[in-house]
Order: C-alpha cells, then structure tokens, then sequence
C-alpha cells in the first residue's frame, strides 16, 4: 500500500463543481479540474446488474429524467436518462460509469468515492488497482464497522470514517466530545489506511480536531458554503473542507 498525501489546505468539490453543473456529471467533475480543486467527491450508487455509478440515490427522480430506485434499474435502462440541474431541468448530461470517469480523468486530480452502499463492489476496487489510482482515492460514506468490513477484503485502500448517529449526538455534547472522541476512535489510528474522521462542520471545534489529530487522525468536514466559516475552520486545524462553492471559497481564503 502507498502512502496518501492530504494537500494543504485541501478543498474537496462537492459532487463535482456542482453549483453551476449537475451533480457527478462529466460537466462538474471537469469543471472543478478547471477550477485547480484538490480533489472531487463524487456519489457512488450500484445499478441493480452491479455496476458502479456516479449517482446519489437511492432515488432517480430528484437528479435524473428517470424513476425508481437506481438499485432496482439496470445499467442499461439508466442510461436512457439525463441528469437534471440545480434548477430540476433536464439536461444533455449523462449518469456515469464509475469506471469510466476514472480511466479517464483518474490521474488527474484526487478523488472521494461517497460509498451510497455501505461498501465498494469487486469490479471497482480491480479498477482502482488495475489503473494504480490507490493513492489517488479514498472512500467515504462508511462508519467504523463498515470500514473495518471494506479495509478487510481491500487493505491496499484509503478510507475515511463517519459519523455515526450514537457519535454525532456524543461529539456534540461540549464537555464530553473529546473524550468520547480520544475513546472511540482510538482503535482507528491503528489503522494506516484510515486517513480522517469525516464529519458535519457543525460537530467540530478546536477541542474535537486537538483530540483527533493526537489520534494521527485527520479532521475532515462537509458541506461548508460560507467564506467566513470556510476560512475560520481552516484557521482551527481542519485538514479538508468539501463545498459546492469550490472557485467562491478558494478566492475567499488567503492560500
């Protein structure tokens, strides 16, 4: 297993540049390689034949022309539809294949892979390795019982942690969070191939990021809008932000 690097300051596109694209398309993915964004999130949902697609689910009808659930829709009937934009039109985009975004702009920018499932299928984790992108990803979307399960079967790869509901509601209790935290992650930095504990920026304060990096653990925050608060969390410690507003933050924080 290689070793990740997490890029100073780093700002993660929220399912791509999606405030002026829809949502993990080409489109967005594109343009936050424009943008020079650190890395793209992407959601990662699995058709009802098994393939991986950039797609949040589990429904098809708020981002797609399409209906149903993506797990109950074939690859094929999937790509009859479009993806809507951010004012619910129908657009000439398409849903893609996981596989396909990677073997094309894998090289070129960092990459998180929001696991809609719970876990990663076969066929994409060989796809990682076969195109040596392991240091170029990392899944997310897991909670610790999760990721011990995906880490068990794909130990070559990089993963962060979520929150669970129990850990949201005990982080944020001011003067328990950072012990629950030091407690309840500690196991985790035993870990090398989790890299952060991936949270809310609601649930995070000086004292909660201090507890996690003591961890070795890093401190990574969604979906953050706001330039005030954008640069007050970098100022704090976190080591990565995700934001639907990638070029607007970046112009708002002194690099």
């Amino acid at each position: 297993m290689g070793h990740w690097v997490t890029s100073e300051y780093q700002i993660i596109a929220h399912k791509g540049n999606s405030s002026g694209f829809p949502e993990n398309t080409n489109a967005a993915i594109e343009s936050a390689l424009e943008n020079q964004c650190n890395m793209v999130e992407i959601d990662v949902s699995v058709t009802s034949d098994g393939y991986s697609v950039a797609l949040h689910g589990p429904s098809l009808e708020s981002s797609t022309s399409g209906s149903g659930r993506v797990n109950q829709t074939s690859l094929q009937e999937l790509s009859k539809f479009a993806a809507r934009g951010q004012d619910g039109t129908i657009t000439n985009e398409k849903i893609p294949l996981v596989e396909d975004l990677l073997r094309s702009l894998g090289t070129k920018i960092k990459w998180n892979l929001d696991l809609k499932e719970g876990g990663i299928e076969d066929d994409l984790t060989q796809v990682i390795y076969d195109l040596g992108l392991e240091n170029h990803i990392v899944l997310s979307g897991l909670k610790s019982s999760n990721a011990r399960r995906t880490l068990a079967g794909n130990p070559g790869l990089h993963l962060l942690v979520n929150l669970s509901k129990i850990d949201q509601l005990f982080v944020s209790i001011k003067l328990i969070g950072p012990l629950y935290v030091k407690y309840r992650f500690r196991s985790l930095s035993r870990m090398s191939s989790v890299i952060a504990i991936n949270m809310h920026y609601r649930y995070v304060s000086k004292a909660i990021i201090r507890e996690i990096h003591k961890l070795g653990l890093e401190v990574w925050v969604y979906t953050v809008d706001d330039a005030d608060r954008f640069s007050r969390l970098f100022t704090d410690g976190v080591d990565s932000i995700t934001t639907n507003l990638p070029s607007e933050m970046r112009r708002s924080f002194n690099f």
